[in-house]
């Protein structure tokens, strides 16, 4: 219904709303029209403590205050003003029964234990705001004086209490600001900060304290509270550091909302402007840029970011600015260089969930899928864990891409929901984007498509694919595998032969996911009678990828070869892209082609070796629950002779394969150390259901403790 109105507030604006109007239909309306009319005279609606309630609002859930006796009123105010469940421990706070009895009756609050609670959040609101500014003022103070001991608390309080700059409460303010991002809480430390500058006196302590609210912003995924406190500080100084620090978060706001051509065309010019005075901060520009750049995937700017660097020593600056941004710049160049550098970045002590992501994301180009898993699972957990943290989807989105080519099928969509719901509750473009994607790929992987061209529709619409060549790739190959499915071969060719129309005619559309194509792309060119033309694209990304690669971007080059290879030559490149035993962490993949190596098997008259890697492919497809694939597999194994429900029997009966998909989803978890508890909570089950599964789980794989999962189910590291 929100979604529905004419100006539906984003980010921040958007949580706070949802939480105060508590499911009121009314609420929902009046407070988005309350919200947009601030927005229009330059106040952001996230600015103040309470919402402002419109005058039809106030009428319905404060009509009931002016009869009340002023004591109760006055306990009200303090109770509204406290904005906790408890009774505050204040000394001018009334306890008399009788007192609270009319409040209760008047159905405004319900006390019981010792605690206080509003019967909905727009009373809380409408008694806040119905009171004078001097009694507010009162009670602030009041409440402040009582919170000794809670430095946080006070400071809160004596904020809400000044009516004028306070360079005092300022700094305990900063304080306590602090304190909230230690403990891994940005959004609130940003608020809170962001109110430290308002009641800075000195206008240089004010700047200073709103560029660190807007750095805190930027990990709170709200780019219209970070795009409008960056324009603010631009209007109150010209001091040029301060300005490149603000614009090193202007890149993540112009990226996060889709508008990666902008963000990159700021960050090249500041870090070749500082790249021999100030390395650091050449370094932080391309950092903050380096998403963006690799969104668009343009040459001509990964081709500067990648000169610049060069010129950049390895050790200056943070070591995961120098991964990421070296990385995501040129992911197979120096691949050895970017794995040390990732694996001592990754071994420090203390990661915070944004570093979680970054490091998790970095691990993911590289192919470090395994890693990629673990890290940004362990930045979910963290964020799960964090007092006041704020839902990420960037980090929501990437942990979708790793558990779906991971073959964690079932959680991949659970996360990628929450990563477009996410997304689209903060106002973030390009994570739900991705998210879309992966949907799509899991519809039409498993015989949806349908489904699956909706959510490629999601992904792609509204945006400039120009601008985004490695999420229009991606969605390319995922539409042609659509189109295959139908039979529509000449189609599925085109889509996936346009992957590779970049500078040259068949450079690569984006410099790191086209080449995640070169398989299908050879298998639709076999069946569109397109060969000759696939053997060019083929021969141009090996001069590319010349040099050391990851095992799963050889086994794409090696099945890619096998396809478009004479007989004498396809055996040895099918069995490099069936054998090597890391192929095993991307099973769809390897799936493929071992149904591809046992159909090219059989159509060479060789029934007995086909079967062996068709039984496989069909093992990994029914895990994965790929229908259209395993039907295919199926049949296959059935023309060259199989006894299907024999081989099936004896192929399910004892270890991994004979697991349902929940049940080795779970497994794996578990052999990760999680607890029940954990891995209940990343896949929505109780921690009961998570015990079922393993008891049903261990006597498939032949063991009797949770010990053995690990031995059993294997290892990547």
């Amino acid at each position: 219904m929100l979604d529905r109105q004419p100006a539906p507030p984003r980010g921040s604006a958007r949580a706070k709303l949802l939480h105060d109007a508590g499911g009121n239909p009314l609420a929902l309306v009046e407070l988005s029209r309350a919200l947009a009319e601030r927005a229009l005279e330059g106040r952001p609606g996230w600015a103040d403590a309470t919402l402002p309630l419109t005058t039809r609002l106030e009428a319905v859930f404060a009509d009931r205050l002016a009869v009340l006796p002023a004591e109760t009123r006055r306990a009200l105010l303090l109770a509204a003003a406290a904005d906790a469940s408890a009774i505050p421990d204040c000394p001018e706070f009334p306890t008399r029964a009788e007192l609270w009895r009319a409040a209760e009756e008047a159905g405004l609050v319900r006390v019981e234990g010792g605690r206080v609670a509003f019967t909905h959040p727009l009373v809380r609101s409408a008694v806040y705001q119905q009171a004078s500014s001097v009694e507010r003022q009162a009670a602030h103070r009041s409440l402040a004086d009582a919170a000794t001991a809670d430095p946080d608390r006070r400071a809160r309080h004596l904020a809400a209490a000044a009516l004028s700059p306070d360079d005092e409460v300022a700094r305990a303010l900063q304080e306590s600001a602090r304190r909230a991002q230690q403990r891994g809480g940005f959004g609130v430390a940003a608020s809170i900060m962001e109110r430290a500058a308002r009641l800075s006196r000195d206008p240089a302590a004010r700047v200073r304290r709103l560029v660190e609210t807007y750095s805190l912003a930027t990990f709170v995924c709200d780019p219209v509270w970070v795009e409008s406190l960056a324009t603010e500080i631009a209007t109150l100084t010209d001091d040029a550091r301060l300005l490149q620090q603000t614009a090193l978060s202007a890149a993540w706001a112009l990226a996060a909302t889709s508008r990666q051509g902008a963000a990159v065309s700021r960050m090249i010019p500041l870090a070749a402007a500082t790249v021999e005075s100030d390395p650091v901060m050449a370094l932080g520009a391309l950092t903050k840029g380096a998403i963006a750049l690799y969104y668009t995937g343009e040459e001509a700017y990964r081709r500067q970011a990648a000169e610049l660097l060069a010129r950049i020593p390895v050790d200056v600056g943070d070591p995961m600015d120098q991964v990421w941004a070296r990385v995501c710049a040129d992911p197979f160049t120096d691949r050895a260089g970017h794995l040390d550098r990732l694996r001592a970045a990754t071994d420090r002590a203390g990661l915070v969930v944004e570093e979680y992501t970054t490091l998790g994301g970095a691990a993911w180009m590289l192919d470090e899928t395994p890693l990629a898993l673990r890290l940004l699972a362990a930045g979910a957990d963290r964020a799960q864990a964090t007092p006041d943290a704020v839902a990420n989807p960037t980090l929501t989105q990437a942990l979708a891409l790793a558990q779906f080519e991971s073959g964690a099928w079932e959680a991949a969509s659970a996360t990628a929901h929450r990563a477009r719901r996410g997304a689209a509750e903060a106002g973030i473009g390009m994570p739900g984007r991705v998210a879309a994607y992966v949907s799509a790929a899991l519809h039409v992987h498993r015989g949806e498509p349908v489904d699956a061209r909706r959510a490629l529709e999601q992904a792609r619409s509204g945006v400039d694919l120009t601008q985004l060549r490695g999420l229009d790739a991606s969605c390319r190959g995922v539409e042609a595998a659509a189109a295959t499915a139908e039979g529509k071969h000449i189609l599925a060719y085109a889509l996936l032969r346009s992957v590779f129309t970049g500078e040259s005619d068949t450079g690569p559309l984006h410099y790191h996911a086209s080449y995640y194509a070169l398989g299908d792309l050879a298998a639709a060119a076999v069946r569109a009678g397109e060969s000759q033309d696939a053997r060019r694209v083929l021969d141009a990304a090996r001069r590319a990828l010349a040099g050391p690669t990851s095992p799963r971007l050889a086994a794409q080059v090696a099945r890619a070869r096998a396809l478009l290879a004479t007989d004498a030559q396809a055996e040895r490149h099918f069995q490099a892209a069936v054998s090597a035993p890391e192929g095993n962490r991307w099973p769809f993949e390897r799936a493929v082609a071992l149904l591809e190596y046992g159909e090219w098997l059989r159509r060479r008259r060789r029934p007995h070796d086909a079967r062996a890697r068709l039984t496989q492919a069909l093992a990994l497809f029914e895990r994965l629950a790929a229908r259209p694939w395993a039907d295919r597999a199926a049949a296959e194994l059935r023309a060259c002779g199989g006894q299907l429900g024999v081989l099936e029997k004896q192929d399910s009966a004892t270890g991994a394969a004979a697991l349902t998909p929940q049940q080795l989803q779970i497994s794996r978890l578990a052999a990760t150390g999680l607890t029940n508890r954990q891995i209940g909570e990343r896949l929505f089950l109780s921690a009961r259901t998570v015990g079922f599964h393993l008891h049903q789980a261990f006597p498939k794989l032949g063991i009797t403790s949770r010990s053995q999962l690990r031995d059993v189910l294997g290892s990547d590291d």
